[in-house]
């Protein structure tokens, strides 16, 4: 037991640690005394209960998961299924299912099945992927995919294509692959820009509040009272915060809550107004620190499913983190995309905790050890 103990990797430990007790502490002062009182106490018992699924996901073999990666990617498929068929809606998307304790959303689930799945897949091929394997693995990415634009959650889609993206070229394709690979994603860019330009037949690839969104993020001052809301009232906030900070409930921002959903996809803003500018950039400073250990866990990897697992979920956190503050800054459109460790929520809470479990775990197991 204490050579396991020894070989625990502090950083993915202490860090995640931080950020959530900030969460809980942020929360708990961005919604006292509004119709989202109790939040805080909520998010203390999903911090909880997420420590112990990473604790134990971090002592099981992460190697498990490579045996029974289809079988996890079958029950996300169906959890997609079943979201679209009895799901909840929540501000006109049908993603969500009630459990009465919290809300499960499918999409977080299928994000990190997709990562392991994709890391099984290509963990046999890496440096000899024919055009058949490529094909076959972007059919395992369509599925999920095509399930959560129905919802339609489109933050949730953009993330795994990402994932799917990086874990694609941590493969090793070949150079002429490399070449046809990059051509697609500059004929799907096309295809976005065409779409959002309402122009038939791709027009209808988006829907109308998605297209607006855009119009929105390019123009802010076409919409401020509207659409424009949002981004205006969280820039305003993270302005307010000055360099240290109006303090935790200080900030007249959020306490006269004029900052919009400040502890989901604006909780950025509320950090940067509690902490200002030093606390702000500390947080940046921590994401940077545990994404760059993430990828060094991948170096590290004693098998081809270690390393290309560490890597997705280093990309889909890396990803996460940057569109959610970008959002929040003005310099990317709002997709609804949770911060890491600090939004509040269930389920990308557990799956977060999970993969940092799933990190852990390969990182335990790469030396020799007695288990």
């Amino acid at each position: 037991m204490q050579s396991k103990i020894k070989t625990i990797d502090l950083t993915l430990l202490v860090v995640p640690i931080i950020f959530l007790s900030i969460s809980v502490a942020v929360i708990y002062s961005l919604v006292m005394g509004t119709n989202l009182d109790g939040y805080g106490l909520k998010q203390g018992v999903f911090v909880l209960v997420g420590l112990v699924i990473m604790i134990a996901i971090s002592l099981l073999d992460y190697r498990y998961f490579r045996g029974t990666a289809w079988v996890f990617y079958i029950i996300s498929i169906i959890l997609l299924v079943f979201v679209e068929l009895f799901g909840k809606s929540v501000n006109g998307a049908m993603n969500w299912i009630d459990l009465k304790v919290f809300q499960l959303q499918p999409s977080e689930v299928a994000k990190i099945f997709v990562i392991i799945t994709l890391a099984t897949y290509f963990g046999k091929r890496i440096g000899k992927l024919r055009w058949l394997d490529i094909i076959a693995s972007l059919c395992i990415v369509l599925v999920p995919l095509v399930l959560i634009l129905r919802e339609p959650d489109l933050g949730t889609a953009i993330v795994i294509c990402f994932i799917f993206f990086i874990m694609l070229l941590s493969s090793k394709p070949t150079k002429s692959q490399l070449a046809i690979i990059f051509g697609c994603v500059a004929l799907a860019v096309t295809v976005c820009a065409l779409a959002y330009l309402n122009i038939a037949p791709l027009g209808k690839l988006f829907k109308d509040y998605q297209r607006e969104r855009i119009s929105v993020f390019l123009d802010p001052d076409r919409d401020p009272y509207g659409r424009g809301y949002n981004v205006k009232q969280a820039q305003i906030t993270i302005g307010s915060g000055g360099i240290t900070g109006r303090g935790l409930g200080k900030g007249p921002q959020s306490q006269l809550q004029f900052l919009p959903e400040p502890h989901t996809d604006f909780i950025f803003a509320g950090i940067a107004e509690s902490f200002g500018f030093a606390g702000s950039l500390l947080i940046i400073v921590l994401y940077s620190y545990f994404l760059i250990h993430l990828y060094n866990i991948a170096s590290i990897a004693r098998d081809n499913f270690g390393m290309l697992s560490a890597i997705g979920i280093a990309a889909m956190f890396g990803f996460q983190v940057v569109i959610s503050i970008g959002m929040n800054l003005g310099l990317l459109p709002v997709t609804g995309i949770p911060l890491p460790l600090l939004s509040y929520g269930g389920t990308s809470l557990f799956i977060s905790m999970f993969s940092i479990g799933f990190a852990q775990s390969i990182f335990i197991r790469h030396k020799k050890i007695a288990f």
